[in-house]
């Protein structure tokens, strides 16, 4: 599973040299990071040393914002952020903002200018990707390999350059059959539903907030996220779950209770169903400690 503890963030900032078959693209830094402290901050017109990088930048929690000109954008979990650098932009962590948990990739080369021209004039500044698409698997999986491994050498940093290309160009021509415009009022809930999940929410709940009826959200949300609002904090509460399983010694039940569920029982049939074999099981297998990601059809 993908940990979201604190001493599992890591970044990476290589300095390989250049050489002329891997000059179109390459991976100049990646990371998961998270910050909770109005320090963090990148102005884009002052990176002077990154010359000509391009910047993915995912949002797993909390929420960061970017600014360019005079458009400031909120980049909430389920979005990103692409820039150029040097350019007019900054991002950072507003005071509003308890924290900002994300992926980032940064790459360089002319195959990687040309993809962000691409993206930005097809999304300008930020992109909704939902956390499951084929595009953040491959961003974990490029992560986990360098944690893991290590990108060592220029052939294998653009190798995982040019593969994430191609999934940026993926999924921007929509062949990953997700949704890149969520309405204000779902992306609402997702977000009442991200702050919330550790407790007993119902449709209503979640409807009220997102101040639609609870008919018409449930076939809104449907129509956009391709599954419906409870299977989608069911899934939400089975990944924080898979995590307190691999990462902690808590008990079953205040598993449960940690993420929604008031009876442990409930709880286990509703993880064995999701996921295919006990939690206990889950626990005990050490293949999943392993595991950086799991996705949950």
């Amino acid at each position: 599973m993908f940990s979201l503890l604190d001493d599992s963030h890591h970044s990476f900032v290589y300095h390989h040299a250049k050489e002329p078959l891997t000059e179109a693209a390459r991976v100049v830094s990646i990371g998961f990071e998270k910050w909770t402290s109005t320090d963090y901050y990148w102005d884009g017109r002052m990176r002077k040393n990154d010359h000509n990088t391009y910047i993915f930048q995912y949002t797993l929690n909390g929420y960061g914002e970017v600014q360019a000109g005079e458009q400031t954008l909120s980049i909430r979990p389920g979005e990103a952020f692409i820039v150029k650098v040097p350019s007019d932009h900054c991002y950072y962590l507003p005071a509003e903002s308890p924290e900002w948990e994300f992926l980032f990739i940064t790459l360089e080369g002319t195959k990687a200018e040309e993809c962000w021209d691409y993206l930005t004039g097809q999304f300008g500044l930020r992109m909704t990707v939902e956390n499951t698409a084929p595009l953040i698997f491959l961003l974990k999986k490029i992560y986990q390999f360098a944690v893991k491994e290590g990108i060592k050498d220029f052939f294998t940093s653009s190798a995982y350059a040019y593969e994430f290309i191609m999934g940026l160009y993926r999924f921007a021509k929509g062949l990953d059959h997700v949704k890149t415009e969520i309405p204000e009022d779902i992306r609402t809930a997702i977000q009442f539903m991200t702050a919330h999940y550790h407790e007993p929410l119902s449709l209503d709940e979640i409807a009220d907030h997102a101040r639609l009826s609870k008919y018409y959200f449930t076939n809104k949300f449907q129509k956009h996220m391709k599954t419906t609002p409870i299977q989608f904090l069911t899934k939400m509460r089975m990944q924080k779950a898979m995590e307190l399983l691999t990462t902690t010694n808590k008990t079953l039940h205040e598993i449960a209770m940690e993420t929604g569920y008031d009876n442990s029982n409930y709880f286990s049939k509703v993880f064995k169903k999701m996921i295919g074999m006990s939690a206990d099981s889950f626990r005990k297998d050490k293949k999943m400690m392993d595991l950086q990601h799991v996705i949950i059809d």
